[in-house]
């Protein structure tokens, strides 16, 4: 290993396998590669045998829907304002379904 590859090198510790074959990911490797709850990790192995971790951002439905934009019609479509309407719509139908009827 060459010096400047040793320097360059950080040491986030070690975790166990577990009979599962899961692993807790070291706070500092979770912090140093900001990967939150849901986000993905991949691991490849290069030809010369070492292990590189690559983390994959969990992308949320809104934010792929706001990176591929489309509109309807002339108007276009405002996505945060039907994104709402429907939650709002949803849990109106909630409510009116789980009230008690008149009468029960």
């Amino acid at each position: 290993m060459t010096a400047a590859r040793k320097k360059a090198e950080h040491d986030f510790g070690e975790a166990t396998v577990t009979s599962k074959g899961q692993v807790t990911v070291p706070s500092a490797l979770r912090q140093a590669l900001n990967v939150e709850t849901g986000d993905r990790l991949r691991f490849v192995q290069a030809e010369d045998g070492t292990v590189r971790l690559e983390a994959r951002k969990r992308r949320r439905i809104v934010d792929f829907a706001r990176a591929n934009a489309f509109s309807l019609g002339e108007a276009g479509l405002d996505l945060d304002k039907a994104i709402d309407e429907a939650i709002t719509e949803a849990m109106e139908e909630r409510d009116r379904r789980s009230r008690p009827k008149a009468g029960a």
